[in-house]
């Protein structure tokens, strides 16, 4: 195919002449082109021809947002991986491996869907944490939860209500410390409903160590805000003195036989100072023979 020319100076019937060897010539016949194509216009059948040659003996790739590139005879195609996320090799023939390296960092959540998760000796099963090769999970940090219970649930710990509770489903609720328990601060008992109000039991700060022993008996602790809760059988006889008694308080019916026992007064002897109107100016009791 040559190339060929025409002056500005050529007649009309040159240019036709030469248009038509170039027609006939260079850009052959269009009834033998291809079936394949079905493009009338130059550019037309070369986007198809490329489209064409790369369904033989190219490809194309595409992503997730459906963007395409077009991979023909000689191109490359490098993939790279990210940093600390997943990493690629090439090696022959025609081969690429993706992984991961050791260090992964998952930027944002991660979601596994799977009812058994291992993480080396950690697994996690349904909602099940535990360790495979110990009976010892160890937390390095501060580990928070809204309720603690032991393995058989005989014993919970619950932080949500205002107060922290122990709570024991074992045969007569015993709670057992295996050490002397030590309290910086109050000690608050509920009671058996959950009414709001509480039992407080606090000490004065101590200076030195001190013991308060409760006895072996089944009674009832006394304060000194009771009233009418001290008995006669909590007197130990010989107990009280003339010194625990306030000046001129026992009268006479507090001294009568019946009230003081025929063994200590067996009659009680009245003495009476009067004035010289004789009126009684003060009363005396006593013990008679």
């Amino acid at each position: 195919m040559a190339v060929k020319f025409i002056n500005k100076t050529d007649t009309l019937e040159t240019f036709r002449s030469t248009f038509n060897e170039m027609c006939a010539d260079d850009f052959g016949d269009i009834a033998n082109l291809s079936g394949a194509i079905s493009a009338t216009d130059l550019v037309g059948a070369m986007n198809e021809t490329i489209s064409i040659a790369t369904s033989t003996a190219g490809w194309t790739i595409s992503d997730q947002t459906s963007t395409t590139q077009i991979i023909g005879g000689g191109d490359t195609l490098t993939v790279l991986g990210t940093a600390n996320q997943i990493q690629s090799v090439v090696s022959p023939q025609d081969t690429i491996t993706f992984s991961f390296p050791n260090d992964v960092t998952i930027p944002n959540s991660l979601t596994a869907l799977g009812t058994t998760n291992k993480f080396g000796t950690f697994e996690i099963v349904g909602n099940t944490i535990k360790s495979t090769d110990t009976n010892l999970l160890t937390c390095l940090d501060t580990f928070r939860a809204s309720e603690y219970e032991t393995g058989n649930g005989l014993l919970s710990i619950d932080e949500s209500s205002s107060i922290p509770r122990f709570t024991s489903s074992a045969t007569g609720k015993a709670l057992t410390f295996d050490a002397v328990p030590t309290f910086s601060g109050d000690v608050l008992f509920e009671g058996a409903t959950d009414n709001g109000f509480e039992t407080t039991v606090t000490v004065v700060d101590p200076t030195q160590d001190r013991t308060i022993t409760i006895p072996n008996i089944t009674g009832t602790v006394i304060t000194t805000g009771d009233t009418g809760t001290i008995t006669s059988t909590m007197i130990a006889p010989g107990t009280l003195t003339g010194g625990d008694i306030a000046d001129d308080s026992i009268g006479e019916s507090k001294i009568a036989d019946d009230a003081v026992g025929q063994d200590q007064l067996k009659s009680v002897v009245t003495l009476q100072i009067l004035n010289s109107s004789g009126g009684v100016l003060k009363t005396l009791y006593g013990a008679g023979a």
